[in-house]
């Protein structure tokens, strides 16, 4: 079998034999007039064919049936053929032939004269005449010429080869091939023109033909003009984009540089955002295809699309929470605060029964240095969640926690975005250290910033500035610290559930550092343990008494550090270094104490009363001194005190009038009231008593009983108001030696729920009224 292709028309009038070769082809016939390639396999099929190329060079081309059998035998070929001449024959490498024919005249098969293992066959020809004279033969002829014109203008497929053509044959049979040749038939109507001998009645179907496929490539114009109206606008914007991007590489020159757009696209696919998210960034995608890469926006686009691929989108799976290792994490780290132990267990075996509670907000309150920050790590540790903590110290812009947004020349998201972002997890645990040292400026308000990311209601669609896309806050579990809660706003106090740590102890500093802080010290300084001196029991005491009675360890720490580096120096310089430091030993080192015992209640004089406050450094010891002056009535109050305080000093001053009723004392002296520190700024009423006790003494030139601290409100009845951070006010009193206290009768529960090591040793007044203080004191 062989495949052709058809060619130009080329005349022939040659005389052909009556006994054909017969060569069965496929897909289509071929018609006669045609100069035709032809390919033949290597077979017996092309043995045959070499000795016909060697004898008359005829052969007979007829359509098979079925175009899928490789052995054709005579009853599986159409009747009618072409007879062609074999122009050349050229032998192929690999085996097989390649012929050119020349197709000349229509046959039909008469008989077969041999079927194997080639066919000959009998045929008959039909001349056709070459000149017409009949009219209707004419028009038919010019019909078929007209219309294969349009045809033509119509079909881009049609070359300016088969127009020459067409113009230049004149028999009216051969236009009738030709045409049907170039037309897009089936195979059967190919056959049916061949086998049609008639010239009218070819001319004819070949109009019919030609019609139906000028309306075929009309609908296909139609449609194809509907379709490229449509996609217009989106074919000339692609075609701009190319052509800029040809431009942009010239002016580059061979400067090769990756894909980003379609870089990106692969990483938003892989990265399954949500919804809104995965739009966004596409939109973003689409833009880098057109913006020049060393343009400001470049950048801008690729640092957003960073931002958002770098972010913890999906939902974190729930992780087993055990609470026998939490604990242990927290009683590794921490000595004591077993209060802010219990609540963080409690929370975390809330956790364990109920997977889908939403993040807690706990805020940590306490004076510097009793491990709040550190403490952060450990529940971080315990709930085995990543940590990110940032401080709010200071901050007075709003968009340091909901970012900038991208219009601003270096713009980038808040810091809730970035800890995300850095941490790559959407259940860590976040610290916000130092909110209640949070600012405000014209460029906003932080604090109104966190109202929404510290309400569970709210934060779960959380729009940062930069991103401007919703992110779920939710799963995060916020831990805020502070040294007070005064300067932190209502509103954000009620989103947070406060835990307080007190001060500590001396017992519980010692404690500390001899579980941490000297250990860690010693490793610091690159002492090891057999040279490193030892601190005895007493001399810790005496370390922590005299040097270091703040509420946390801090300056403790600081103490405990530079008596190593002392010992490590001397360690170096092979000098002589006690191998234990007790209370004679550490003075020479640290210099000379800089508390003692005395300083509290043996130098109170007269007008002077010992008094316990609570402020932003935790629990400490106020004595409030009063003296008077020849004058003219006036009080004067002293010591960076806040409105508070001074409206509490002026209630103790009138009682304190009306229990002393000498009009000479009160018109004829001026009255100076002070309290020491006055750097230190002070408010709260809790110091009324002591401002009270404090006047008596003077009034009555009367120094108070030794070894009492006081602290409480007054009414101008008299009457002795609850207060405020008593824990923290009984561990100032035990720092500094005061073993009684005075404190408001409404504030004895909060006595009682105190740890007993911290009561031990301590010998309470709580009193109702004044007259009770002044019966203890005076």
């Amino acid at each position: 079998m062989a495949e052709n292709k058809q060619s130009l028309i080329v005349p022939i009038n040659q005389l052909l034999p009556p006994e054909l070769f017969i060569l069965p082809v496929r897909h289509r016939p071929v018609f006669p007039g045609m100069v035709t390639p032809l390919v033949i396999a290597e077979g017996k099929l092309a043995e045959a064919i070499e000795n016909v190329h060697k004898q008359n060079q005829y052969l007979g081309l007829v359509l098979q049936h079925d175009d899928t059998n490789t052995e054709v035998g005579p009853d599986q070929l159409f009747k009618v053929g072409t007879a062609a001449k074999i122009l050349k024959r050229i032998n192929l490498p690999e085996g097989g032939m390649h012929l050119l024919v020349n197709s000349l005249e229509r046959f039909k098969i008469n008989s077969f004269s041999l079927s194997s293992p080639h066919m000959l066959a009998k045929v008959e020809y039909q001349i056709e005449a070459t000149e017409v004279r009949d009219k209707e033969l004419i028009a038919l002829m010019r019909s078929v010429l007209n219309q294969a014109k349009e045809m033509m203008t119509e079909n881009p497929y049609f070359t300016e080869e088969m127009k020459l053509t067409l113009i230049n044959v004149e028999e009216p049979g051969k236009i009738a091939d030709f045409v049907c040749s170039v037309l897009n038939l089936k195979r059967e109507e190919f056959q049916e023109i061949l086998e049609t001998f008639d010239i009218r009645r070819r001319l004819e179907r070949t109009l019919q033909f030609l019609a139906r496929e000028l309306d075929l490539v009309k609908l296909q114009r139609k449609i194809q003009g509907k379709v490229n109206q449509g996609v217009e606008h989106n074919q000339r914007e692609y075609y701009l984009r190319e052509q800029l991007k040809a431009i942009k590489s010239e002016l580059r020159g061979p400067e090769t540089r990756d894909k980003d757009g379609e870089y990106y696209r692969q990483k938003i696919e892989a990265a399954k955002l949500p919804p809104e998210a995965n739009e966004r960034a596409l939109d973003e995608c689409s833009k880098l295809d057109y913006v020049d890469p060393s343009a400001h926006e470049y950048t801008v686009i690729r640092n957003y699309l960073d931002t958002i691929l770098d972010l913890p989108w999906n939902v974190p799976a729930i992780d087993a929470i055990e609470l026998p290792y939490a604990r242990q994490v927290l009683n590794r780290d921490h000595f004591g605060l077993d209060d802010v132990k219990t609540r963080i267990l409690e929370y975390l075996a809330v956790r364990t029964l109920k997977a889908d509670v939403k993040g807690s907000i706990l805020c940590l309150v306490g004076p510097p240095g009793v491990g709040k920050t550190s403490l952060g790590r450990s529940i971080a540790a315990a709930m085995k969640k990543k940590f990110f903590r940032f401080s709010l110290g200071g901050m007075r812009d709003e968009a340091e926690i909901k970012g900038h947004r991208r219009t601003y020349i270096g713009a980038m998201p808040g810091k809730i975005i970035q800890g995300l972002k850095s941490t790559k997890s959407r259940d860590m645990v976040l610290m916000l250290d130092e909110i209640d040292k949070l600012g405000r400026s014209y460029h906003g308000d932080p604090a109104s910033a966190l109202l929404e990311v510290l309400d569970p209601q709210q934060n779960f669609e959380f729009r940062d500035h930069f991103l401007d896309l919703p992110f779920d806050l939710s799963q995060i579990t916020f831990v805020t610290t502070a040294n007070t809660l005064d300067s932190i706003p209502e509103p954000l106090i009620d989103r947070m559930e406060i835990i307080r740590l007190p001060g500590y102890i001396l017992e519980e500093k010692m404690q500390i550092a001899k579980k941490y802080l000297i250990g860690r010290a010693v490793s610091d300084s690159g002492l090891s343990k057999k040279n490193a001196p030892v601190i005895t029991t007493q001399g810790l005491r005496f370390l922590i008494d005299s040097y270091a009675r703040e509420s946390g360890v801090r300056r403790l720490e600081k103490e405990i550090q530079k008596l190593y580096r002392k010992a490590a120096a001397a360690h170096v310089e092979k000098k002589s270094f006690p191998k234990s430091l007790g209370p004679k030993e550490i003075p020479k080192y640290l210099g000379k104490p800089v508390f003692t015992r005395a300083d509290e209640f043996t130098t109170l004089s007269i007008g002077s009363a010992l008094g316990l406050a609570y402020t932003s450094m935790g629990g400490a010891t106020l004595t409030i001194e009063s003296r008077k002056f020849p004058g003219r009535g006036r009080v004067k109050f002293t010591g960076h005190i806040g409105k508070v305080m001074n409206e509490s000093a002026e209630i103790a001053v009138s009682y304190a009038r009306s229990l002393e009723a000498d009009e000479k004392f009160w018109t004829k002296n001026d009255i100076h009231i002070h309290v020491p520190d006055g750097a230190t700024p002070k408010d709260g009423p809790s110091a009324g008593i002591t401002i009270t006790t404090a006047l008596l003494s003077l009034l009555r030139h009367k120094k108070i009983k030794v070894g009492f601290a006081m602290t409480g409100e007054i009414r101008l009845s008299g009457d002795v108001l609850p207060i405020g951070g008593l824990r923290e006010k009984i561990v100032a009193a035990r720092r500094v030696g005061i073993k009684k206290v005075i404190f408001p009768f409404d504030n004895l529960r909060d006595y009682e729920e105190l740890p007993n090591d911290l009561k031990k040793g301590m010998k309470v007044f709580p009193v109702k009224h004044y007259s009770e203080i002044e019966k203890l004191l005076f």
